[in-house]
């Protein structure tokens, strides 16, 4: 079982990703805009952590580029994001994030990408 912390301000997106990955055991939390991310992070220690790019306070990306500087800066992330250009997914990789997805987001797919992220030992059996 895998710590997963998604923030993205679009409740019916956390909902489809919890929809996802909690039935394979994993414990997902959620915030719902970029301020306080940071902080949680440091705090919980996540297995992975979802970020959008577009949401209030701070954007997923000013939070990723925080959580590489921080004690946290390993933590795998997947930025999911309704921006569709090819700069911005630049933009995602420089930053420091380890995947990259566009909405709508396929939950087959996502759990697929989630599960390649964690350490063996969080993957779900099977």
């Amino acid at each position: 079982m895998a710590r997963i912390i998604i923030a993205d301000d679009d409740e019916f997106f956390v909902d489809l990703v919890r929809a996802a990955l909690e039935p394979l055991g994993h414990a997902v939390g959620a915030l719902s805009d970029g301020d306080n991310v940071s902080a949680v992070v440091n705090r919980k220690q996540p297995d992975l952590l979802i970020l959008d790019c577009s949401m209030p306070g701070k954007t997923g990306i000013a939070v990723l580029r925080e959580v590489r500087a921080s004690k946290t800066y390993r933590v795998p992330v997947i930025m999911i994001t309704g921006r569709t250009s090819h700069a911005d997914e630049d933009i995602g990789y420089q930053a420091g994030a380890d995947d990259y997805m566009r909405k709508p987001v396929d939950p087959d797919n996502l759990v697929v990408r989630v599960e390649a992220l964690l350490p063996e030992p969080l993957r779900r059996a099977g």
